[in-house]
């Protein structure tokens, strides 16, 4: 990018095809997007860090065992204090905090892509095929389906689906006709609440990473057009906000990671 285009370039919201990249199931034609062919690539890089990981922690070195035990201790403690049982957070500790490791490190990888686009995406014809992972709200989406639904598996397998399908349907407790219509409704509402937490989940991490992607563009692109003494400082201009959004990515993993916790603590509480 220079300063003679005619402006930064700025992702859809939606993801873009990669056109010659395309296979056939049952004579129909699928393309990759950008986002999925991105995701490859990311884990790819994560599967051989978690190879050499496992290795490094075999040979006992001191600084990848202790920073694990650290984080694992963390999250299993972050995890209890939301779900007020140890012993279920123990089990679900290994879901939510992959989740959280997923979208952290899926974050700090896009950021660092988004370094790459800006300086050589134009040039390369990067755009067609690379995106920061979730900014896209297929990937978001697809992540809070996926805590939603295993959330409602573990309703249905610690309260069996009479009891699940009571609470949203046939909630007939209290006492008197009045206050048991109030609870039918307010069950009811429950499952308008379902929706709206998987929108809640996906579209909070999705409208963060999105704002942060079109913010570092934009930012560059003024930069790109300010120069000191015949020298462009774009990259210079850029790169606190860069620290700023490798702040957000960590945040918005620990309220992914935290509204999920809590997702799963109203799967196995009990309803009255």
């Amino acid at each position: 990018m220079s300063a003679g285009e005619v402006g930064p370039h700025i992702p859809k919201i939606q993801w873009e095809m990669i056109h010659w990249l395309s296979f056939h199931v049952w004579g129909m034609e699928f393309w990759i997007s950008n986002t999925v062919f991105t995701t490859w690539i990311f884990m790819i890089l994560l599967l051989i860090v978690l190879v050499n990981f496992k290795r490094w922690l075999k040979k006992e070195w001191w600084f990848f065992k202790t920073t694990w035990l650290i984080m694992v201790n963390w999250l299993y403690k972050m995890a209890s204090d939301f779900i007020w049982d140890k012993k279920f957070a123990r089990k679900i500790l290994f879901l939510v905090g992959w989740m959280f490791i997923f979208i952290f490190l899926a974050n700090v990888f896009s950021l660092f892509l988004d370094w790459i686009l800006l300086f050589a995406g134009e040039r390369l014809g990067l755009h067609e095929y690379l995106r920061p992972i979730n900014s896209d709200l297929n990937t978001t989406f697809a992540l809070s389906v996926s805590i939603i639904v295993i959330s409602h598996f573990v309703a249905v397998w610690t309260k069996w689906i009479p009891k699940y399908l009571k609470w949203y349907f046939f909630n007939f407790q209290w006492d008197n006709t009045f206050e048991k219509a109030v609870n039918v409704f307010v069950g009811w509402l429950h499952l308008i609440w379902e929706i709206s937490k998987t929108l809640s989940l996906s579209l909070r991490l999705f409208g963060n990473i999105f704002a942060w992607v079109v913010l570092i563009a934009m930012l560059a692109y003024l930069g790109w057009m300010i120069s000191i003494l015949h020298l462009r400082v774009g990259e210079i201009f850029v790169l606190p906000f860069w620290f700023l959004e490798l702040f957000v990515a960590l945040v918005q993993s620990i309220v992914f990671f935290v509204l999920s916790s809590i997702y799963f603590k109203g799967a196995i509480e009990e309803h009255h």
